[in-house]
């Protein structure tokens, strides 16, 4: 598979322009709610920005939020203790040609975002579903975005998770395509999940 790093360096810049005042709701000057819809949404409307600009690299491709996907196969737990028991689950946004188009050239991005710290459980299957969307949905790359939360401590759980040597061998190679993402206070930070495993 030629994987079509364009895509995924336009995900990057466009998270690099999203404002605080989406990544965290105040109230009363305290932080009430910090909301996972609400980055996604500005995420989208600042991709759809950059697919205005570069119409021919966007022609046919869809941005689509929450759409189901459909687990048909036993999903991989990647070695761990957590098990995906629903039989559909819906990615906070994907890039593709369509639903029923599964060639890989034409299966962008699979995207989970989590806006506050967060269980390791909660972690873990957001990250075995991106490793399901790239194993059995042929997407390209998998990104785990991670708001308002300090690098560090998301580098530290996700090792603790994924040990190494519990991983099938399979697997590895599409740890490489899972990009972890950080974006907190205006700073994004990413490494990809086998990088941060391997350290």
């Amino acid at each position: 598979m030629n994987e079509d790093f364009r895509f995924l360096k336009d995900l990057f810049y466009a998270i690099t322009t999203i404002e605080d005042e989406y990544c965290n709701w105040t109230y009363h000057h305290e932080t009430i709610q910090k909301t996972e819809r609400v980055f996604a949404y500005e995420l989208y409307y600042k991709l759809k920005l950059i697919a205005g600009i570069k119409k021919t690299q966007y022609n046919g491709i869809k941005f689509n939020g929450e759409i189901g996907k459909k687990i048909l196969s036993d999903i991989n737990k990647l070695g761990t203790d957590y098990t995906v028991e629903q039989k559909n689950f819906n990615p906070d946004l994907v890039l593709h040609k369509g639903q029923i188009d599964k060639d890989s050239e034409n299966q962008k991005l699979i995207i989970e975002i989590k806006t506050t710290n967060t269980t390791d459980e909660k972690i873990a299957k957001d990250i075995i579903k991106l490793n399901y969307g790239i194993a059995y949905l042929n997407f390209q790359f998998g990104v785990f975005i991670s708001v308002n939360t300090d690098f560090d401590t998301i580098k530290d759980k996700l090792k603790r998770i994924f040990q190494i040597g519990n991983i099938p061998v399979d697997q590895l190679d599409n740890l490489k395509k899972i990009y972890v993402v950080n974006y907190r206070s205006q700073i994004m930070v990413w490494k990809t999940l086998y990088k941060i495993i391997i350290d």
